[in-house]
């Protein structure tokens, strides 16, 4: 009796690793076919932009000032913004070049030189849309406008996105031997 006991039991072993066996093999049938697989190739074209600078100051007025009297006449010259999407990461720097004589406007022969008495300090820069502010810094304060002059720069890779300079501090020295008059120049600001 104890000899069947132990065969059914080996019987009953013997059908449950069968049963474990083919469990096994049909699991990993299905595993088989769950690791088909099908491939997309995904593209993305980015178009180069341009590099480009706009002033929502297109006029200046300075201060009246009193002919006969040496005076400071400030102006702040705010919204200066340049935008950077060519995607290159090649720097930039935005200049105004050399400042032509202010011009009265009922007589040019009229005429109050710039080159010494002119100048200015450029402002504050901020990032727009999230660009990164890192190389990018305003030029030096004080400087006259009778040669190129920079605005603010972005160094070698840096200085991609959208960045707008407020602030900047522009300042004609009127001389007390300057002539009265209603007077006009034009300042040019270029990027590249």
């Amino acid at each position: 009796m104890k000899n069947k006991i132990h065969l059914i039991k080996e019987e009953i072993f013997g059908v449950i690793v069968v049963f474990f066996a083919l469990f096994m093999i049909y699991a990993s049938m299905e595993v088989s076919r769950a690791a088909n697989t099908a491939n997309s190739e995904l593209y993305q074209n980015i178009v180069t932009g341009s590099l480009d600078i706009a002033a929502q100051n297109s006029n200046i007025s300075f201060n009246n000032t009193n002919a006969g009297t040496a005076a400071n006449s400030l102006m702040n010259f705010n919204n200066v913004k340049v935008t950077d999407y060519r995607g290159t990461g090649a720097g930039w720097a935005a200049t105004t070049g050399s400042i032509e004589n202010f011009v009265d406007s009922t007589d040019t022969n009229v005429q109050i030189t710039l080159n010494s008495s002119l100048k200015w300090s450029p402002g504050d820069i901020t990032n727009l849309n999230g660009s990164t502010i890192t190389g990018v810094t305003a030029g030096t304060d004080g400087v006259y406008l009778n040669t190129t002059r920079n605005l603010m720069t972005a160094t070698a890779s840096n200085g991609l996105g959208a960045y707008q300079i407020d602030n900047t501090l522009l300042n004609f020295e009127v001389e007390a031997a300057d002539p009265s008059g209603n007077y006009a120049a034009t300042m040019t600001l270029t990027v590249a």
